[in-house]
């Protein structure tokens, strides 16, 4: 992208598209393709099939501009979500910035999960009166509860907790740009906050990744995501010890806990779920790479409280 070429105007979309991502491809950027694709979508404010439905359409040089310093920031390791300000989650245009994690498509798995646990109660003749509660606990940018709201039949409430107020921030206004409906927000630290009982379902993507993994993390994401929402401690896996210990008296019984964990501590968490009293492992699942993803429980005893 030379300047002179840039500020005559004369690129057109497919030719701007090619150059930018040889251009990032030669700096080692990840998905190259891809981010040219989104940037540009993002400066037309349009789909990205429609880039290549008008290919030979041309760029203004302020078109071009604004490119160029999206493109910039590309080049300098922000992740392409935080740049356009959405991410799609599961159908949803979801907004993103440094407060929050940037969804991901192994968290998808985790709502498909949930969905399917709830579904085959409700075909059983098992899905509560009332309604499910489900706690979404560490909500980040809410997509998995805004995911719930919107998917799953007979929701009667999805909370999302956490305890960065700025990332509940960012859930509520996402639950206010999708129009999701019974969602409530709350300001807590784990599930000390909640009463016994209270939930059919727990839904968690913890901290799991361990602080000797930090500089093994791809750039863009150690350092742009908010290091709260990465990191756990030494082991990687202290934050879901303290959600599986805490669960079982804040499910009602048969409720689910369902947890996304790192690639490689399956075997650690299987046995920190078999040590806890009031919960059985139900399954494991695999993301789409196949690799250990996370692990569903069911409360299998009425916690102590439970109305």
């Amino acid at each position: 992208m030379r300047a002179g070429r840039a500020l005559r105007g004369d690129w057109s979309v497919l030719s701007i598209l090619r150059t930018t991502t040889s251009f990032l491809e030669e700096r080692g950027v990840s998905e190259p393709r891809l981010s040219a694709e989104h940037l540009l979508a993002d400066v037309l404010d349009c789909r990205r099939l429609d880039l290549y439905l008008r290919y030979d359409r041309p760029l203004s040089p302020p078109e071009v501009e604004s490119y160029r310093s999206r493109v910039r920031r590309r080049l300098a390791g922000e992740p392409v979500q935080y740049i356009t300000g959405v991410a799609g989650f599961r159908g949803l245009d979801l907004a993103v910035d440094r407060r929050v994690l940037v969804p991901r498509p192994e968290t998808e798995r985790l709502v498909a999960e949930v969905l399917e646990w709830a579904r085959a109660k409700a075909a059983r003749g098992e899905a509560p009166a009332a309604g499910w509660r489900i706690l979404d606990l560490g909500t980040g940018s809410g997509a998995i509860a805004c995911a719930l709201a919107v998917e799953l039949e007979g929701v009667g409430l999805v909370v999302g907790s956490d305890k960065s107020r700025p990332a509940l921030e960012v859930a509520r206004a996402n639950a206010a740009r999708i129009g999701a409906r019974r969602v409530a927000w709350v300001e807590a630290d784990g599930l000390s906050a909640f009463r016994a009982g209270a939930f059919h379902a727990i839904v968690c993507n913890p901290p799991y990744v361990a602080e000797t993994e930090r500089f093994a993390l791809p750039a863009e994401v150690r350092d742009w995501e908010p290091a709260e929402a990465l990191f756990a401690g030494p082991e990687g896996t202290e934050a879901i010890a303290r959600v599986v210990e805490d669960a079982p008296a804040h499910l009602a019984t048969d409720g689910l806990l369902a947890i996304e964990i790192g690639d490689r501590q399956e075997p650690v968490v299987r046995r920190m779920v078999e040590a806890v009293p009031g919960l059985e492992l139900l399954d494991g699942y695999r993301d789409h790479a196949g690799r250990a993803r996370g692990l569903l429980a069911i409360a299998f005893q009425r916690a102590a409280g439970e109305a």
